[in-house]
């Protein structure tokens, strides 16, 4: 049984193991949640009878349940946007918007080329189904390097807005870690390539076999 928290309700939710990976709804509010032992994400799906609500009426499991769900928060959730790192928004099937300390804060991806989101608030969607990957960075002999890569799901509702009260408030609206399709992935890929010099990133062959690979259940790597 694989056990997830509804990030609107907070009911836990119990799941069987076939369903791993699975898009399912919230019995109790019908909220839609990705069906993953690290985390719930908001995505839409159709109900299914796979998914049931367990038994609450023990107290010494519910305070078992908040244990396990408060470790696995530690883990994936950051207060903050890594100021040595890149972080990128992106939809279904392209990139939103982008983040480096350079200044400039949000840039939001339009036809017209990028522009700061903070002067553009009218633009920022107040809903939809949003990852953010960061892009994990260090600094060596050689110079800014590739180490890693975290994706994260962003609330359906009002996770962009968000950043009107600054870059860092985009953390308080990640509901867990996820997976990237495979659009997503050559998104990511191609923005590398166009965003960093090549010494920067041609030693991270963990981050480009993660992006090369079908996998969308991995929530990243390094």
């Amino acid at each position: 049984m694989i056990r997830v928290t509804c990030p609107d309700c907070g009911s836990t939710i119990g799941a069987k193991d076939e369903l791993l990976g699975e898009t399912r709804k919230c019995p109790k509010c019908g909220r839609s949640l990705l069906i993953s032992p690290r985390a719930s994400a908001n995505v839409p799906a159709s109900a299914d009878p796979g998914i049931t609500q367990p038994k609450t009426d023990s107290a010494a499991d519910s305070a078992a349940d908040g244990a396990d769900l408060g470790t696995v928060k530690k883990v994936e959730a950051i207060d903050r946007l890594g100021r040595s790192n890149f972080y990128i928004i992106l939809n279904k099937t392209s990139v939103v918007a982008t983040w480096e300390n350079d200044g400039r804060g949000w840039m939001l991806k339009t036809s017209a080329g990028m522009i700061p989101a903070n002067r553009n608030l009218d633009q920022l969607p107040g809903q939809g189904n949003f990852q953010m990957v960061e892009l994990k960075l260090s600094m060596s002999d050689k110079g800014k390097q590739l180490d890693g890569l975290q994706a994260y799901q962003l609330a359906q509702r009002y996770a962009l807005t968000a950043i009107e009260k600054g870059d860092d408030n985009l953390c308080k609206r990640i509901t867990g870690s996820c997976g990237l399709n495979k659009d997503q992935k050559h998104q990511v890929r191609k923005l590398v390539r166009e965003q960093f010099m090549r010494h920067v990133w041609e030693d991270a062959t963990n981050v480009f076999e993660f992006l090369a690979s079908e996998d969308q259940h991995t929530t990243g790597v390094g």
